[in-house]
């Protein structure tokens, strides 16, 4: 078995359990409810960059800061996924935080600590803390190019 082979197996494992551990979370009726927001890497300089599997996965245990939250921003932008269910909507918005980032995928860390996430695919666009929990998830109606404005902003 070759190094990259083995990484392979290895991140297809965690892709295995990061899905089991959204269905448990659904049965048990955990919609995303996550730890406060905060922290950051303020005066950073935004930047898009790709990371390894492993610094990002938080799974279905943290989603928005609340209940309240998720609710709110699925009434806004759930139809825009389709007729999808507040918890589809939730998983859709963890998967693409925790997706590996390269591809299509692309990440910008603004200054304030903010991690924003385009999906040049399905058009979707996610911001979330430092600490895994999504502040919010939409398609914007001019895409990439939002994505690429919230480089600008400073908080």
């Amino acid at each position: 078995m070759s190094v990259g082979s083995g990484f392979r197996a290895k991140r297809g494992l965690v892709a295995v359990l990061v899905l089991i551990g959204a269905a448990l979370a659904a049965m048990l009726g955990d919609w995303g409810a996550g730890s406060p927001a905060g922290g950051g890497r303020v005066g950073a300089p935004p930047q898009v960059e790709a990371r390894g599997p492993e610094d990002r996965a938080w799974g279905p245990a943290v989603g928005f800061a609340n209940r309240d939250r998720l609710d709110e921003h699925y009434r806004k932008h759930g139809a825009e996924f389709g007729d999808i269910s507040r918890q589809d909507y939730l998983r859709q918005a963890q998967a693409l935080r925790d997706a590996p980032v390269g591809g299509p995928i692309l990440e910008a860390v603004r200054r304030d600590g903010v991690v924003s996430r385009f999906d040049r695919r399905s058009g979707a666009f996610i911001a979330f803390n430092s600490n895994g929990v999504i502040r919010t998830f939409f398609r914007p109606n001019d895409g990439e190019r939002y994505f690429r404005r919230q480089l600008e902003r400073d908080h």
